[in-house]
């Protein structure tokens, strides 16, 4: 009879759970862990936008490039446009269509976005005659600029000036 008293008692701890104390002490670690991360898990979508323009610059860079080098090659037909030095078409599929302009050897403004893949979630924006603004319209009021989260092409000024290309990031 003795044994099975001790027994019961043993059982009886054994099934009591957690204390007060213990589950307010989890509860604080927890919030503390929760404090600690929150920001870095805040931070990843700015970073994951940065470094989406920071590719979209890349692609562009590279779509100058192999404009450039095709419009170079005697295989293409290239046409200059009237009364412009700075301006000239290609055909780039020898389709008689001369679809893409470019301005002193490099990608007009307009016709960038032509030579990138770009998913919905961007907004194009023009200013001006040289200035293309690709970016997040975060308050979606239709414009980058004001939500300071984009990527920024100024077209060649001139046969010695490339395109200028930048990336705002402060508001991402």
């Amino acid at each position: 009879m003795k044994n099975n008293l001790c027994k019961s008692d043993n059982i009886r701890k054994v099934q009591q759970g957690f204390t007060l104390v213990e589950l307010i002490v989890v509860i604080i670690i927890l919030a503390i862990l929760a404090i600690v991360a929150a920001p870095k898990f805040i931070g990843l979508s700015s970073e994951a936008r940065t470094s989406i323009l920071s590719s979209i610059s890349a692609s562009v860079k590279t779509a100058n490039s192999l404009v450039y080098a095709k419009s170079q090659m005697p295989s293409l037909q290239v046409q200059p446009v009237s009364g412009r030095d700075d301006l000239i078409d290609i055909d780039l599929d020898n389709d008689g269509i001369f679809e893409t302009r470019l301005k002193w050897g490099y990608l007009d403004n307009t016709d960038i976005e032509k030579w990138i893949e770009l998913d919905d979630a961007f907004t194009i924006q023009y200013q001006g005659i040289a200035n293309t603004y690709i970016g997040y319209d975060l308050d979606k009021n239709g414009q980058t600029l004001n939500d300071n989260c984009y990527f920024h092409y100024v077209q060649a000024a001139n046969a010695t000036t490339p395109p200028q290309l930048s990336i705002e990031a402060s508001g991402c």
